[in-house]
């Protein structure tokens, strides 16, 4: 996608916006992430759950159990690719509380992307901010999976390409100079950070 000036301007508002708040829970989650302690895991489950807000959509318990364990198994990578389609047949599988089965993009993005900073975020905001809508719940599911992997892959495409751009560079400066730690944040995690805000704000 080829970012307008009505893109540079939402994201560079949105720079000006971004809260420690915002990334800040991020940053102690991938410092949690690979502490194996049951307080650790606790620590981060608690605030995975709060920032990604896995208490909303109608998630069970038996979802949320099944999610942190596939998350924490060590098997969501095969030579060096995330196994989207295994992640989201599995989890797809349990109901949600009111009895059907929903595909769970948003959260499967979230799930691989505290692993892979190269793996960029799938929500409502991101879809807006590239034009772009998930085919009907009608569509054979096989379908809807390839459509959400080859989005993902374009979005992190434009990301890295967008990292390059000369409106977009000093956005990335300003918002690297916010904390050290974000500093050395892959520069696709970065633009969920900005996307993320732009549409959080209505920016578009």
């Amino acid at each position: 996608m080829q970012l307008t000036q009505r893109h540079i301007d939402a994201l560079t508002k949105a720079e000006t916006l971004m809260f420690h708040s915002d990334f800040c829970p991020y940053l102690e989650l991938k410092t949690l992430l690979p502490n194996v302690t049951p307080q650790a895991r606790s620590q981060f489950r608690t605030l995975f759950t709060n920032y990604y807000g896995l208490n909303t959509g109608g998630l069970t318990q038996d979802f949320k159990d099944k999610y942190f364990a596939i998350l924490h198994s060590g098997e969501i990578f095969k030579n060096q690719k995330p196994q989207f389609d295994s992640i989201l047949l599995d989890l797809h599988k349990i109901p949600r509380k009111k009895g059907d089965k929903a595909m769970p993009f948003s959260f499967v993005s979230k799930l691989v992307a505290i692993h892979d900073e190269k793996s960029p975020i799938y929500d409502r905001h991101v879809l807006n901010f590239f034009g772009e809508q998930a085919p009907p719940a009608t569509t054979p599911m096989t379908g809807r999976i390839n459509w959400y992997v080859g989005f993902l892959n374009q979005v992190a495409t434009d990301y890295a390409e967008w990292s390059q751009d000369a409106r977009v560079t000093p956005i990335l400066t300003n918002l690297k100079n916010r904390d050290q730690q974000l500093a050395q944040c892959d520069v696709i995690r970065l633009m969920d950070f900005l996307v993320w805000k732009v549409g959080n704000q209505k920016l578009l």
